[in-house]
């Protein structure tokens, strides 16, 4: 979801380009160095940014630092009125969680764990969960951690009600909060309980109801998750070498995309912000993948070598091909 890292081939030059980091947001790699010197007071008055989105980045770019549990208890104590560093141990808490061994999965699951791991996962989160409760009675209409308590509702697979009272809370506080939509859309996914039906009703209502926005791209990432499932029930052994992408390849899919690019980053009211970058490599991999040539052109001349996101590429050598096989066979 959030290009925390950079990766590149062993195979590429020295002058080769490398997978975007942080964005290529200084205020996000200022904040990762002085959270690892344990700076809070500079921490602090970066995470206080009034712009939404930038905040919301900025939270999860925290959230992902290690080392940051050995000393935020520090702060917590120091500020007991405030539910930033309350909301920072919470998402951290949460991030790490995810690393556990079968976090987030069925006891049923091949890879569920032993019960002591599933055990200690599942504590993680409910703890998580409550220090969110604890930071949002400091300040309720904190929409980052209503996007967080929306994970934890995934991870702990609460009813599908609990996940939508968590999202309807997240949207009336910030009704285009990316990082809480892209959770619903998982939250709605048929591997974590819901359905295709539901998933893909839930994406196509958000794009329209907010054009000009970065939202209808999730009808791309809705696609992009059904063309997992249908490679996994294809190949549930993972024996395949490459993504069989005959389902992206589907003219109604392709048109379905090519929509969602008309809504949000070629539509007149779009402006470009801090997580543009998202939307143009999901869409230069999906019209890629779709041989809509000319479109997906246009995102990688966005995207040039500068905003390459690890996701949906993995490697910069194909996201390279792709680029390539374009510029060759566009109009």
């Amino acid at each position: 979801m959030w290009p925390f890292s950079t990766r590149r081939s062993a195979a590429d030059e020295d002058d080769a380009p490398e997978f975007c980091y942080y964005l290529g947001d200084p205020g996000a790699e200022r904040l990762h160095f002085v959270l690892r010197k344990r700076d809070w007071d500079t921490a602090r008055a970066i995470l206080s940014t009034p712009d939404p989105e930038h905040r919301e980045f900025y939270v999860r770019t925290a959230a992902a630092t290690s080392g940051i549990e050995k000393w935020i208890s520090g702060p917590i104590r120091e500020e007991p009125e405030s539910a930033l560093p309350l909301l920072i141990k919470a998402a951290h808490m949460v991030i790490w969680a995810w690393d556990l061994p079968g976090a987030g999965t069925r006891p049923d699951a091949p890879d569920a764990g032993t019960e002591q791991e599933r055990a200690a996962w599942t504590a993680r989160f409910r703890q998580a969960d409550e220090l969110l409760d604890q930071a949002l009675a400091l300040d309720p209409a904190n929409a980052d951690a209503w996007a967080f308590k929306l994970e934890v509702s995934r991870a702990l697979r609460m009813p599908q009600v609990e996940r939508w009272r968590r999202f309807e809370r997240l949207i009336e506080i910030a009704p285009e909060h990316w990082g809480g939509h892209e959770e619903m859309l998982f939250c709605l996914s048929p591997a974590w309980g819901g359905s295709n039906e539901a998933m893909f009703d839930f994406a196509r209502t958000r794009a329209r109801a907010r054009p000009g926005t970065h939202l209808p791209v999730l009808v791309v990432l809705a696609h992009l998750r059904r063309l997992n499932e249908v490679n996994r029930l294809q190949d549930p052994e993972n024996k395949l070498p490459t993504v069989d992408h005959t389902y992206l390849e589907q003219d109604e899919v392709t048109d379905e995309i090519w929509d969602a690019a008309r809504m949000s980053v070629w539509h007149d009211d779009y402006a470009s912000t801090l997580l543009t970058p998202i939307l143009w490599n999901n869409f230069a991999y999906a019209l890629y993948v779709g041989d809509q040539y000319n479109g997906a052109w246009s995102m990688f001349e966005s995207i040039g070598d500068d905003w390459i996101m690890n996701s949906p590429w993995d490697d910069m050598d194909y996201f390279l091909k792709c680029r390539q096989t374009t510029r060759e066979r566009k109009d």
